[in-house]
């Protein structure tokens, strides 16, 4: 009973708020809800500058939050900072994540104060800045100001002759240049001095990185290009054992703040890395690690347009793919850093189980995939490239019946190194071309296309899947 009690009280509160002429105003706001952007809603009617605690109660044992839900709520915030409490159940390790992800807004929040019935004894190890209070029932994370610039400002004296302001210390300034700066401009002004790199970092600035490609060899080089056509390399005069720690640092440095979505993002090994070093190999995990570390400490996703990774470990993989912007990664590309006949297998079970390849468009590898076709959940892509190991009958009937069911399909080209003679299974022949080209034409049903099928009897063998309109067909 209590749902939907809380549920018209939110919305007649909604109601009530939007009515009035001018915003209402109030210290402390508090209310409970079934949903955060319920209490995101309210507060956003609020005068925000007479606003300082928001109380936000969580009265089922099954609710919990995530950080993106409050992160509205945050950012309206004007120069009024916050203290935000939140009344749930338990205080668990996930809950603990998710508040450390608010924690890095620094200049709209005072404190996060976590009000609950049980704490997870692990959150206590994990979290040392925590302040438990009351037996244990309050867990409040102060955020320390110190070093923020605004603090600063408060304590200058503008009409003191002898003291000189550089504008690029004052927020509010240096908030209106910021959007017009690339990721080595921000980089030369953290450099210039503390005060200046310390308002930079309150300020947040979206690098505008366009692509980023991380190059692992004997010798290791990160390179940003970025909006304003120019490019840092940071080339690392140590092996990838010496150096590891120093690639994630910069990568973390110089992406953090990325708001923007990336056209390219390529992690690769050279030769030398790809034939000598194992896939459990300390340092090379360490670095794969360390970038999936940096990604999930984000307040939101990367956003990737293009994810190329060199490299044949599929576990390796697992540190970057699942973190990244879903709705954004349009390309996939798994691939030889280098150009040789010699083969290489990889296994594509778990990484074809992550959101990100199932709302992807593109594949493309030149590797061997060994897993089936049908364990690879290829029917979301718009266009398919790869090399199979082998394909089956089994393997061919899939494909012939739920490939034109598919609603974003447009064209699957497959290499198949081992086959057996599955021609029956493709279905009625149309027509063979110079004796080792098959060609197989479809009725796709209440569609006014056709599925072409071209198989090829070339070594390796070439299955070639497409969508094709009616008018383009040899019918019409």
């Amino acid at each position: 009973m209590l749902e939907p009690i809380i549920y018209v009280m939110c919305q007649c509160l909604e109601n009530s708020l939007q009515s009035r002429t001018e915003k209402l105003k109030v210290e402390h706001f508090d209310l409970s809800v079934l949903e955060i952007n319920q209490v995101v809603s309210a507060v956003n009617l609020l005068d925000r500058e007479i606003l300082r605690m928001v109380t936000v109660h969580l009265p089922f044992e099954d609710q919990v939050f995530t950080a993106d839900g409050f992160i509205p709520l945050i950012e309206g915030q004007g120069q009024q900072r916050l203290n935000l409490r939140i009344q749930l159940h338990k205080f668990s390790l996930k809950i603990s994540a998710e508040v450390r992800k608010l924690l890095t807004f620094t200049s709209q929040l005072i404190s996060i104060t976590i009000i609950c019935k049980t704490i997870d004894e692990k959150c206590i190890e994990t979290t040392p800045e925590a302040k438990y209070l009351s037996d244990g029932k309050f867990v409040k994370f102060s955020i320390d100001h110190a070093e923020d610039p605004i603090e600063g400002m408060t304590m200058l004296t503008l009409s003191d002759n002898k003291f000189h302001l550089n504008i690029f210390e004052i927020p509010s300034i240096m908030r209106s240049i910021a959007p017009n700066l690339g990721c080595r401009q921000i980089q030369s002004l953290r450099k210039v001095s503390r005060r200046i790199r310390h308002c930079v970092d309150y300020i947040k600035p979206d690098p505008h990185i366009i692509s980023c490609s991380v190059f692992l060899a004997n010798y290791l080089r990160v390179d940003f290009e970025e909006m304003m056509n120019e490019k840092i390399v940071a080339r690392y005069k140590g092996f990838l054992e010496q150096e590891a720690i120093r690639v994630v640092n910069d990568f973390d440095l110089n992406t953090r703040h990325q708001k923007s979505c990336m056209d390219q993002l390529y992690i690769g090994m050279y030769e030398e890395i790809w034939y000598s070093k194992k896939e459990d190999y300390p340092e090379l995990s360490k670095i794969f690690k360390g970038i999936r570390d940096v990604l999930i400490s984000r307040t939101s996703p990367l956003k990737v347009k293009r994810l190329t990774l060199s490299t044949r470990w599929q576990c390796l993989m697992m540190n970057v793919l699942p973190f990244l912007d879903g709705e954004s990664l349009k390309s996939i590309r798994i691939q030889k850093a280098f150009k040789k006949d010699k083969e290489y297998r990889i296994d594509l079970d778990e990484i074809s189980k992550t959101e990100q390849w199932s709302k992807a468009k593109e594949l493309n590898t030149d590797l061997t995939v060994r897993t089936s076709i049908q364990d690879m959940n290829i029917l979301m892509f718009e266009r398919i490239f790869i090399t199979l190991e082998t394909m089956s009958q089994e393997d061919i009937t899939y494909c012939r019946k739920n490939i034109p069911q598919s609603l974003v399909f447009k064209n699957f080209s497959l290499l198949i190194k081992n086959c057996s003679d599955f021609l029956t299974a493709l279905g009625d022949l149309y027509r063979i071309v110079n004796n080792i080209q098959y060609i197989f034409w479809f009725r796709i049903e209440n569609t006014p296309e056709y599925l072409y099928v071209n198989f090829r009897q070339t070594r390796p063998r070439r299955l070639v899947f497409s969508k094709v309109h009616q008018d383009d067909s040899p019918f019409f």
